[in-house]
């Protein structure tokens, strides 16, 4: 089955277009490590998942914070669980940087530049103004017609406010567009409450939990677009 009328696709960043998998829970240990703190891998990886979980949780985050601040809070409260007295400002900024090392996808580039120029392209992520997931696509001279981040709004997906931004940017109706992303909540819950369809990328075969509806597609990685989207 094809997607037929479309104008626009909109895609996530975050494990959509770049592989940020892994961080910055593994430069943390390390940074806990470096204080000298003995860890035990599962418990460290447990309470780093839980903390996630709560802070993470973008329709509860009310009033908005940051990204940024986010990591923050997270980060002191790993390391008041250690026990530890650390520079959390510089070792914010620290993980901030080594963000900007995450790889995009392999297949992004070819499957970006197929994309027939009838297709408006637009990034919507949540992410702060100077994201540097966002500025290394751009850095690398991957072209958008429309850039959202949460951060420009105070909002964060799954809110439709998000979505109808999108749209008003791109001029384009829910009808002619679909979202691509990885997140339940952010992405397939957030198109579903704006009306719009849904590619769900789902790269390491996870499980969707039964409270979130189900995508319009799901794919393994962007390659499969091509059996969706009239190329």
């Amino acid at each position: 089955m094809r997607l037929k009328n479309l104008k626009g696709l909109i895609f996530d960043v975050h494990r959509t277009l770049v592989d940020d998998s892994g961080f910055p829970r593994d430069r943390i240990w390390r940074l806990l490590k470096e204080s000298g703190v003995n860890l035990d891998m599962s418990k460290y990886y447990a309470l780093y998942d839980d903390l996630t979980k709560e802070y993470f949780k973008w329709s509860k985050i009310n009033p908005f914070i940051s990204i940024r601040e986010i990591h923050r809070r997270r980060l002191k409260d790993i390391y008041q669980s250690y026990g530890i007295n650390r520079d959390i400002e510089k070792d914010v900024n620290f993980l901030w940087d080594c963000m900007g090392t995450s790889q995009v996808y392999p297949e992004v580039a070819e499957v970006l530049s197929a994309i027939p120029g009838r297709y408006k392209i637009g990034l919507l992520s949540n992410a702060d103004f100077d994201d540097p997931l966002v500025e290394k696509l751009i850095k690398d001279g991957y072209k958008f017609d429309v850039i959202v981040t949460s951060f420009q709004l105070k909002k964060y997906k799954p809110d439709p406010v998000l979505f109808s931004f999108v749209l008003e940017k791109m001029k384009l109706t829910t009808d002619e567009v679909v979202m691509i992303g990885d997140s339940a909540e952010s992405d397939i819950q957030g198109a579903r409450n704006a009306g719009i369809k849904i590619i769900w990328i789902n790269r390491t075969n996870k499980r969707l939990e039964p409270h979130y509806p189900d995508p319009d597609f799901q794919i393994s990685d962007l390659t499969e677009l091509e059996d969706i989207i009239e190329f």
